[in-house]
């Protein structure tokens, strides 16, 4: 049994994933989705909750960089979360309207989230694409309740922040998780191939370094695995690995190339 490979290619860093299961659907090769006769199973379930959390890490680390904004904004009252996203989504799409009319791309991935003991709240990644941009959201804000952090992004490389984005950290217990984003992010570049099954290793090696030349400056892209995870088997039987691959970029002259 072959297995799939799939490597993602983000403008931060780049991921992998290798699966082993029956059949395959080949980027290009779109098939029409028959009627569901079954309720899709716990297993599967999670499979497409997982699938959906790494398409929007694969989002975050191809559109957003350090220097761009975090920030947090809480209600002053207690308020549904499906409600609350709600207005969140409305006040986005006024001040895009209005960023849209001066030529400014408004670039954003919005997180709305609660638990039982955590009243409705938001987490905003904003692209830094002209001054004041946080500002329009602060004071759009002024009249629902509180911004609880507003910040410049120094780190991604660590994966904290967008893990925390994502999952909301360790020590919360979330009942109500809801994603939005602008519809100008950029795809990351998909590589999908086939590989014999008997090549299949639970310690991957990071693949060879590689020039770039950016501008008049060229760069050596070595690359690091880490946040290795191996499903052996995961959920239904499937085998499942997934790594990331950090890049670790120096600056070169061009003749060593």
């Amino acid at each position: 049994m072959p297995y799939l490979y799939k490597r993602i290619k983000t403008k931060n860093r780049d991921f992998v994933t290798r699966t082993k299961v029956l059949s395959y659907v080949i980027s290009g090769e779109k098939k029409r989705r028959g009627f569901r006769q079954c309720k899709t199973s716990e297993s599967r379930a999670e499979r497409n909750r997982r699938n959906a959390k790494l398409k929007q890490k694969y989002l975050i680390y191809n559109n957003f960089d350090v220097g761009d904004w975090w920030l947090t904004l809480t209600h002053s009252a207690e308020i549904e979360p499906e409600k609350a996203h709600k207005i969140m989504m409305y006040e986005l799409s006024k001040i895009g309207k209005k960023l849209k009319r001066k030529g400014i791309p408004f670039v954003y991935f919005v997180k709305t989230e609660a638990g039982e003991r955590q009243r409705a709240h938001h987490h905003l990644i904003i692209k830094n694409t002209a001054p004041g941009i946080a500002e329009m959201i602060v004071e759009a804000w002024q009249k629902y309740g509180r911004i609880a952090d507003q910040r410049q992004i120094y780190n991604l490389e660590n994966g904290k922040l967008v893990n925390y984005f994502l999952d909301g950290g360790d020590h919360k217990e979330l009942n109500f998780e809801k994603f939005s984003h602008s519809r100008n992010l950029k795809e990351p570049k998909i590589e999908t191939r086939l590989y014999p099954a008997n090549s299949f290793r639970e310690m991957p090696k990071a693949p060879e370094a590689e020039y770039i030349t950016e501008g008049k400056k060229s760069y050596k892209i070595k690359y690091r695995v880490e946040n290795l995870y191996n499903g052996f088997p995961d959920l239904d039987g499937y085998v499942f690995q997934y790594y990331e691959l950090a890049k670790i970029r120096k600056q070169v002259p061009c003749d060593e190339q």
